[in-house]
């Protein structure tokens, strides 16, 4: 199976991982100011993911979320995520302090999980290799983006930060 044969039906599939966890999804109207929740009693686990938000950033709250549980952080039972924090990018007063430092590897881990690095290089040498020629004019962020459903931000960060900018 190739990226193509794995990405080609919605990207990878956030939810399935959730659920294969035994952890359950919830959509939720938050209103503007909350992204997601992660919500843990003991072995049991729920996300709750925002109604306001579009499918694209629906996955990766999931997925972020998915980060907080599978690194085990920890806070009093509860994460709730606004976004503002999904894209602290830079070391700021705040960045010293766990909370930040938990949220920048839970987006790490989304990012890993919605784009990961092999899938990523292979898809786009399969798109070079399709006919389409390397120049600068040509951004190959959006269609990497559309294809691993995510955002053209999102892929674009995630791109930088795997030093994998064609």
């Amino acid at each position: 199976m190739n990226a193509f044969d794995l990405i080609r039906n919605g990207g990878i599939d956030v939810q399935h991982v959730a659920t294969t966890l035994d952890i359950e999804l919830m959509l939720y109207d938050f209103g503007d100011d909350v992204s997601g929740v992660l919500l843990r009693d003991g072995d049991k686990a729920k996300i709750g993911y925002s109604t306001q938000t579009g499918l694209l950033r629906q996955r990766f709250t999931i997925a972020h979320e998915l980060g907080h549980y599978i690194l085990n952080h920890q806070r009093q039972g509860v994460f709730v995520d606004t976004p503002e924090k999904y894209f602290t990018l830079f070391r700021d007063s705040r960045s010293s302090t766990g909370e930040d430092f938990q949220e920048r590897e839970a987006n790490a881990f989304g990012a890993a999980l919605l784009m990961p690095r092999e899938l990523l290089i292979e898809a786009a040498t399969n798109i070079y290799q399709t006919g389409i020629t390397r120049n600068e004019d040509y951004d190959i962020v959006p269609v990497l983006a559309d294809n691993f459903k995510v955002s053209k931000l999102a892929m674009s960060i995630r791109l930088t930060n795997l030093d994998l900018v064609w």
